[in-house]
């Protein structure tokens, strides 16, 4: 697996990607997503970003094709991620995060904040087998695509912290 800047290259496997229905009840995604957006978040956003150092948006390659993006931005010091469909479930993404948190401890000594909506399991597991201590349920620190913040799980990683998986996750 390869980390790197996504790019305009990426925009046809992030637009078929976006378009999973589990985007629209779990992520903050444009709805319906669009190839627009994606030439959006990808030729503008991530750029500016990397450039201003508000967010740093990695891409996860594997044989060279774009399979998922993590991302972390420092004006809230969380992060997020996802996977396009045929690739969940095998391992990628703790993977990766481990390694970005990594990069990003190296740089900081606060904590990382993680949420997601209620009911994703497939973020859960990715924040549990990395090591961040759930801290419970309550209203989302990030406003949804249509300004509301939900109810949302929320977990915090400090660089001092064991990677292994703490007890206490509610999936």
């Amino acid at each position: 697996m390869v980390l790197d800047q996504p790019t305009l290259r990426d925009v046809d496997l992030v637009t078929e990607y976006c378009q999973d229905p589990v985007f629209e009840e779990y992520m903050v995604t444009p709805w319906p997503y669009e190839r627009h957006d994606a030439e959006v978040f990808l030729g503008e956003l991530v750029p500016r970003w990397w450039d201003d150092e508000s967010e740093y948006t990695w891409a996860l390659r594997r044989d060279g094709q774009l399979i998922g993006v993590v991302g972390y931005r420092t004006g809230g010091r969380d992060i997020g991620f996802w996977l396009g469909a045929p690739h969940r479930g095998q391992g990628y993404m703790p993977e990766a995060v481990t390694v970005i948190l990594d990069w990003i401890f190296e740089r900081i000594d606060s904590d990382v904040i993680w949420e997601c909506m209620i009911g994703n399991a497939s973020s859960v597991a990715v924040a549990r087998k990395t090591g961040f201590r759930f801290l419970g349920e309550g209203t989302a620190i990030f406003a949804n695509r249509d300004g509301d913040h939900p109810p949302a799980w929320r977990a915090t990683l400090a660089k001092a912290d064991s990677r292994e998986p703490k007890p206490g996750w509610p999936v």
